[in-house]
């Protein structure tokens, strides 16, 4: 198969990485190729490096020209609408650099992902025959449920498309309250590989002087409010002012928000530790006891960061956003404890008392653990490219 991934832009983000993941895994037995539709204008595309040799990235206004074409499109847009004309010259674009590199590339199918893509590729392929398959990262429950678009634009999406991939139950409950009965539904789990044991120079814990006995709490997300970062400190100086336990937590992320956040409890937390942005999470992760993920984010779906979590066999203290509780399951099981919201946040009380059940019982903390392991295995990246690779196949026999 000659297979099209197309995406809203490359910045950091769980959809991103995914898309990654399963480019890179199909390009093994298939032609693969993303393209970065840029709807946004950013500077940081830097994921793109991410991708291997196999999988050709093309973007619409590549990094070197992005900056002088979007300022001269905006000025003759910006001169167009003064005149009463609106004339959306990039847009048209896009359009016709989209066909011109499927033509080109003699593309069998598309894979979009997130909600701007997903309307363009419609759009532009809306009388196509070439069977477009949408991946939904919970996109759009938030849309429609936010009335970010009109139900018209979710409807055009779903009459056109020839399959959709939802990423949990929540997704496939969600979403079948809003697609036709013909359109076919596939649940399939976002996948990670094993993670390989790295011998790194210097731990975490070492690099942050965390004594060894020391209980570790790590939350790796984006630097959004809504993934419960405050809370998250909140709850753990509770816990702080409750145990004598040493305890600490460290916070993996970036952003304009953390950075005012970090500056804010400088003077009062010394064992809250903002480490920023890191390429290779994995690194901090391991050396957590704990991983810890309170969003309130309406668009959640399948953090990534759960995922990974499981991963290195860490329990998990999450709210029940999205798909969260079935991820941490295992059999009747749980890895961890799920944690109510309450007037749209998460609890903080409820956060920490979690918190301390670790803290007081490691007993608990290993059996939740062992739990986390045998959770993981429904992440297996194996398993999701083949999956991933079967759906596209049934698309496109019934093109034929």
């Amino acid at each position: 198969m000659k297979i099209l991934f197309t995406i809203s832009h490359l910045m950091t983000g769980g959809a991103q990485t995914f898309v990654i993941r399963l480019a890179s895994g199909l390009a093994k037995n298939h032609s693969v190729y993303v393209y970065n539709c840029n709807f946004f204008p950013i500077t940081d595309n830097s994921l793109v490096d991410r991708f291997p040799d196999t999988v050709e990235v093309i973007s619409f206004f590549p990094p070197s020209s992005r900056t002088l074409l979007n300022r001269a499109l905006s000025k003759v847009e910006r001169w167009t609408s003064k005149i009463g004309r609106k004339i959306k010259f990039r847009e048209d674009l896009r359009k016709l650099h989209f066909n011109y590199i499927l033509k080109k590339l003699n593309i069998d199918l598309v894979n979009s992902h997130l909600y701007h893509a997903d309307n363009f590729v419609v759009e532009t392929l809306e009388k196509a025959s070439i069977p477009i398959i949408v991946t939904d990262h919970g996109d759009y429950k938030y849309v429609i449920e936010q009335q970010l678009s009109d139900r018209s634009s979710t409807e055009k999406i779903f009459n056109r498309i020839n399959g959709i991939v939802v990423l949990s139950e929540d997704n496939a409950t969600a979403i079948s309250r809003y697609v036709a009965n013909h359109l076919p539904i596939k649940k399939i789990y976002n996948g990670v590989a094993q993670p390989q044991t790295v011998q790194y120079p210097v731990s975490g814990r070492e690099k942050l002087k965390i004594p060894k006995d020391a209980l570790v709490f790590g939350m790796v997300a984006r630097g959004i409010p809504e993934k419960g970062w405050l809370e998250l400190i909140q709850a753990f100086e509770q816990v702080m002012h409750t145990t004598q336990q040493a305890a600490h937590l460290i916070l993996v992320g970036d952003s304009e928000y953390l950075q005012n956040l970090k500056a804010s409890i400088a003077s009062k937390a010394a064992t809250v530790h903002f480490v920023g942005y890191s390429s290779d999470p994995n690194y901090w992760i391991e050396c957590f006891d704990v991983g810890v993920l309170p969003t309130y984010f309406d668009g959640e779906s399948l953090p990534y960061s759960i995922i990974e979590y499981l991963s290195f066999g860490k329990p998990a203290i999450a709210t029940d956003m999205g798909g969260i509780p079935e991820m941490i399951k295992h059999n009747d099981q749980t890895a961890g404890f799920i944690i109510n919201c309450q007037a749209g946040k998460a609890d903080v009380s409820s956060l920490a008392d979690a918190m301390l059940a670790y803290i007081n019982n490691p007993s608990l903390r290993e059996e939740h653990s062992q739990i986390a392991k045998q959770a993981f295995d429904k992440f297996n990246i194996e398993n999701c490219i083949k999956s991933y690779e079967l759906f596209f196949q049934e698309a496109l026999n019934k093109q034929h």
